[in-house]
């Protein structure tokens, strides 16, 4: 079995899940083809413009870019032809986007091809998202137009399903794969001083990080302030010399906080609710999430955090800190290697096939089935 995956080379978590995803197909003896154009090269949706008002600067310029999708299209069409499967590593809302890519000119041109989404989260348990891809929500940045559920692809990989919302009925179509995190650039480093690490600013958020910065100064702590922009390899290197991880807002489920941990350090987050993809199982109703052992929740407290920030100092290793990753959370380590092995199973019988899809719930349906569950 062959499959391809379809990525792009940003510096985002796109690459170094498709990387990780390709190493962990590598263990079950599936041979993959790690495709960096393969996003760009996916068939759009004709645009309805019309070119008769444009200049002709303009029309160049469109006619040129057009060309060039034509043979990028073409190229990968010649690739996934060679291959048995095909992954698209992508991000909700986006990945259910109309817009995003031509679902029905894929499946023409490629008719034998079972189509399956990998992404860090699976969106029948991210609540209002669903809801939000329906209506085209605006205030979300979902641009108008018939948007997708399940409907759009033939299976689902997912880094985690955990979230304070389970999967409703008729929505369990999805292997919770995690992610692989044995990179050559995230290790830890030898005789690292600690120094804190505060994520990118946000503006909602100012408050939580005023008090980061005051209890890092008063417990004598230096730290880095991310802003800017940075390269993989460069924010990796941060990540190699840092010891605490200061999260910046809630997050849907952030692989920095995974890159971090590889690396050695301890994750700070002012409420527990930042990081729910990080539970270690998704909470009773009403009950907050628990949060692994290199977790410290300080609820937003200074003088809780500052004595928190004493005792890490006191006891700073940071091979203890990668050692509780890999024993509570290996599967955001090492990647869930048997979930992803029943999964190719699935699609060496049959059962996960071109068009599986067929049956999976429409977004309408969806929504319906979230809201009754909830």
């Amino acid at each position: 079995m062959r499959t391809a995956i379809l990525t792009n080379r940003a510096d985002s978590f796109y690459k170094p899940l498709a990387e990780g995803l390709s190493r962990m197909f590598a263990q079950v003896g599936v041979e993959s083809l790690v495709l960096y154009d393969g996003l760009a090269s996916l068939p759009k949706l004709p645009t309805s413009d019309n070119r008769l008002t444009l200049g002709w600067e303009e029309r160049l310029r469109r006619a040129a870019r057009s060309w060039r999708s034509r043979q990028l299209y073409r190229r990968l069409l010649d690739q996934l032809g060679t291959v048995d499967l095909a992954v698209i590593v992508g991000h909700l809302p986006a990945a259910y986007w109309d817009s995003s890519f031509d679902d029905n000119q894929l499946r023409r041109d490629a008719p034998h091809l079972p189509i399956v989404l990998y992404d860090l989260v699976y969106l029948p348990t991210r609540g209002p998202w669903a809801k939000a891809l329906l209506e085209s929500d605006s205030a979300r940045g979902i641009p108008k137009g018939r948007h997708w559920g399940l409907d759009r692809y033939d299976y689902y990989l997912c880094v985690t399903e955990i979230s304070e919302w389970p999967v409703p009925p008729g929505a369990e179509v999805f292997s919770r794969i995690g992610v692989n995190m044995v990179d050559p650039l995230l290790f830890v480093e030898r005789n690292t001083e600690m120094v804190a690490l505060i994520d990118f600013e946000r503006p909602d958020h100012l408050h939580e990080r005023a008090i980061q910065v005051l209890a890092c100064v008063e417990a004598g702590i230096p730290f880095k302030v991310l802003h800017g922009h940075y390269t993989s390899d460069a924010i990796r290197a941060i990540y190699r010399n840092s010891s605490l991880y200061f999260v910046a807002h809630r997050e849907s489920f952030g692989l920095p906080i995974c890159e971090v941990q590889a690396c050695g350090a301890r994750v700070l987050t002012p409420y527990a609710e930042w990081c729910p993809s990080h539970y270690l199982a998704r909470p009773e109703k009403e009950a907050g999430g628990r949060l692994p052992s290199n977790f410290i929740v300080y609820n937003n407290d200074r003088q809780q955090l500052v004595n928190e920030l004493q005792r890490v100092k006191r006891a700073f290793d940071p091979r203890a800190a990668l050692s509780s990753l890999q024993r509570e959370q290996p599967h955001f380590y090492y990647g869930n290697v048997e979930e992803l092995a029943r999964f190719v199973d699935l699609v060496r019988i049959g059962t996960v096939n071109p068009r599986s899809h067929e049956r999976y719930p429409t977004l309408a349906k969806l929504v319906h089935a979230i809201e009754n569950r909830s």
